[in-house]
C-alpha cells in the first residue's frame, strides 16, 4: 500500500498531525493504532488547556462539541507524611484547563480526521521499519495469526508494507520504532540519558462530596516514597460520583526492593485520601510511562523520511506533569513541516528542518525550555527540589544553566543490600487498597494466548544468576502487572505471563542487566482504557 504520510499512533499527537493534513492538504494520510481501538491504550490523568485542542479544531467552537470535563475550581498541593498532610505552595497553576478522558478525546478526534479524508486503522501493529540505507520509507505491519511457536495458524495474516514518502512516528512514551530510529540514527547523540516514570491510575465511583465538587483537584509529594525518590500522587473529581485518581513514581529510583504498585495502594490508605474515597469503589485501572527527560534530553526530531512528534520525541512538561497539549502542538507542527516537505519535494532532515527549527519559538516550546531544570533538581531530594522548583519559577527557567541527567533509569538501581531497608507499607485492606489480582480484572485485558511472547529476554541465563544474585530480580516487582516470576521447579527459572502484560515498557526501561525487550504483540492486544 501508498501513501503520502504514514501516522503511527493515534494518540493526541498523530490525530493532530493526521487533522491538520487532512484539512489543509490533498494528501493521502494513514493513522495505524495498535490498540483494538482508538483510545484503547492510552492514559493519562488528564489535564487539557482547551487552547491546545481550539487549536487543532479549525472550525472553533465545532458543531459537535468535544468531550470535556469541568474546568478546574479548586487547586491544591500536599506534602504527605504517613498520617498528616500539609499545605504546599502551588508553583503552576492549573486554573483554566479542563479534566478530560483522554481515550474519548482522541476518538472525537479521530472522527473528525476521518470526516476530512484521513484514513484510520486500529488494531493495526507497525512492526517495523522499512529503510533504504539512512532512509525511512515506510513501516511493515505485524502479522496475524502465528502460534506460541511462531507457526502460522489457519487464520493468518501476513503483515503488509506500506510505503509513504514521510512517516511520523507519535506512538507515546518509549515507541518501539522511535527507539529504533533513535538508536540507527543516533538521534540522541549528544544528549543526556532520556529519563522516565511510571505512572497508575484508577477510575472511581464516590458519592457526592461538597467539600469536593467536579473540577476539584489536588497532588501530593512525599509519603511512601523515600527521600530519594521523585514522585506524588493526583486526585482529580471528574463529576458528582466520579473520580481518577493517580500515582506516579521517577524510574531513577535506586532501591532494588521497590514495589511501585504496592506503594500507591499504600498512598491510598493515608487518611486524605480515605476521606476521600469512603463509600466508593474502583472501575478501571491501568498503568503507563511517562518521559520526563526534558529539553535537555530530546533527540533530534527529524530525519530523512520521519519525524519524532508527541512523546516519542519527549515533549512532556516534566514540571507540570502535562504532556497532551504539547503533542497536539508538535503534532501541528509536525504537519505544517511536511506540508513544506512535499511543496519543495525534499523528504530529507533539512527538507523538514521547518519542524525543530519552530519548536524554541513557540510559546508551548519556550515553556518547556523554561521548566528544564525542575524535574533533575529533585535528584538530592524533595526539599532541594521543591527550593530549586520555586526558584525556577520565580526566573521564568532564565537560570544560565542547564542540569543533564547523568545516567539511564537502568543504571540508577543499586545492589540488593547496599541501600538501608524499606520502612514497610501497610497492606490491602479491600476497601481502598487492592491485590493486583483485583486490578489487572478492572483492565480489560485481551490477549490471545497462542501467540508469540512479545516480551524478549535476552538472556534467560542472566536473569536467574546474575538477576538473581544481584538485585533479588526486580522484575518481580517493578512491573505492575506481576508478568514476571522466579519458579525454582524443576529448576530455578524466570517465567512471564504475557497476557497479563499493560504495555507499560516498565520492564523496557528500568531492567538493571538491559535483558528484557518490549515488542509490540498482535494488534488488538492489550488493555482497553476506554473512558480512563
Amino acid at each position: 500500500m501508498n501513501y503520502d504520510v504514514i501516522v503511527v499512533g493515534a494518540g493526541p499527537a498523530g490525530l493532530a498531525a493526521a487533522l491538520r493534513l487532512a484539512t489543509r492538504s490533498s494528501l493521502r494520510v494513514c493513522v495505524l493504532e495498535k490498540a483494538a481501538r482508538v483510545g484503547g491504550h492510552l492514559l493519562s490523568g488528564a489535564l487539557l488547556d482547551p487552547a491546545d485542542l481550539a487549536a487543532v479544531v479549525s472550525d472553533w467552537p465545532p458543531p459537535d462539541p468535544p468531550p470535556l470535563g469541568p474546568h478546574v475550581t479548586q487547586d491544591a498541593l500536599y506534602g504527605f507524611t504517613p498520617r498528616h498532610a500539609f499545605p504546599l505552595p502551588r508553583l503552576w497553576s492549573n486554573h483554566g484547563c479542563r479534566l478530560v478522558a483522554l481515550g474519548g478525546l482522541c476518538r472525537w478526534m479521530a472522527g473528525l480526521a476521518e470526516a476530512a479524508g484521513a484514513e484510520i486503522y486500529p488494531g493495526v501493529t507497525a512492526a517495523g521499519l522499512l529503510w533504504n540505507g539512512d532512509r525511512l520509507e515506510g513501516v511493515v505491519t505485524g502479522d496475524m495469526g502465528r502460534d506460541a511457536q511462531g507457526r502460522p495458524r489457519p487464520e493468518f495474516q501476513p503483515g503488509m508494507v506500506i510505503r509513504a514518502p514521510l512517516t511520523l512516528l507519535a506512538e507515546g512514551c518509549r515507541g518501539h520504532l522511535g527507539r529504533e530510529a533513535i538508536r540507527r540514527l543516533r538521534l540522541d547523540e549528544g544528549r543526556p540519558p532520556q529519563t522516565y516514570a511510571l505512572g497508575f491510575k484508577e477510575l472511581w465511583e464516590l458519592p457526592p462530596d461538597p467539600g469536593h465538587p467536579p473540577g476539584a483537584i489536588l497532588h501530593t509529594l512525599g509519603w511512601p516514597l523515600d527521600r530519594a525518590t521523585h514522585g506524588g500522587g493526583f486526585f482529580y473529581r471528574f463529576s458528582e460520583r466520579q473520580a481518577a485518581l493517580g500515582w506516579i513514581v521517577g524510574l531513577d529510583y535506586r532501591h532494588p526492593s521497590m514495589e511501585p504498585l504496592r506503594a500507591f495502594q499504600a498512598w491510598k490508605t493515608h487518611p486524605m485520601l480515605r476521606a476521600l474515597l469512603r463509600e466508593g469503589r474502583p472501575v478501571g485501572f491501568g498503568a503507563r510511562t511517562l518521559v520526563e527527560g526534558g529539553w535537555q534530553a530530546m533527540p533530534r526530531p527529524v530525519f530523512a523520511g520521519g519525524m519524532l512528534v508527541g512523546d516519542d520525541a519527549g515533549f512532556l512538561d516534566a514540571a507540570r506533569l502535562k504532556g497532551i497539549g504539547n503533542a497536539m502542538r508538535s503534532g501541528l507542527a509536525a504537519a505544517d513541516a511536511a506540508m513544506i516537505a512535499f511543496g519543495q519535494g525534499d523528504f530529507s532532515a533539512d527538507g523538514l528542518k521547518s519542524y525543530p527549527a519552530a519548536l524554541p519559538d513557540a510559546p508551548w516550546g519556550r515553556r518547556r525550555m523554561a521548566v528544564r531544570n525542575v524535574r533533575p533538581g529533585f535528584r538530592p531530594g524533595l526539599w532541594i527540589g521543591l527550593i530549586n522548583a520555586a526558584w525556577e519559577r520565580l526566573t521564568q527557567g532564565r537560570s544560565p544553566w542547564t542540569w543533564r541527567w547523568r545516567e539511564a533509569d537502568r543504571a540508577a538501581m543499586r545492589r540488593i543490600g547496599a541501600q538501608p531497608p524499606l520502612p514497610p507499607l501497610p497492606p490491602s485492606d479491600g476497601r481502598h487498597a487492592f491485590e493486583r489480582s483485583h486490578l489487572l480484572a478492572l483492565s480489560a485485558l485481551t490477549h490471545r494466548a497462542d501467540q508469540p511472547a512479545h516480551l524478549v529476554v535476552a538472556d534467560p541465563a542472566l536473569a536467574v544468576e546474575q538477576g538473581r544474585m544481584l538485585y533479588a530480580n526486580p522484575e518481580t516487582r517493578y512491573c505492575p502487572a506481576g508478568v514476571f516470576r522466579i519458579v525454582t521447579v524443576p529448576e530455578v527459572a524466570l517465567r512471564m505471563q504475557t497476557g497479563d502484560c499493560l504495555h507499560c515498557k516498565c520492564c523496557d526501561i528500568k531492567d538493571p542487566l538491559h535483558n528484557i525487550r518490549w515488542t509490540p504483540p498482535e494488534g488488538g492486544s492489550g488493555p482497553d482504557y476506554g473512558e480512563m
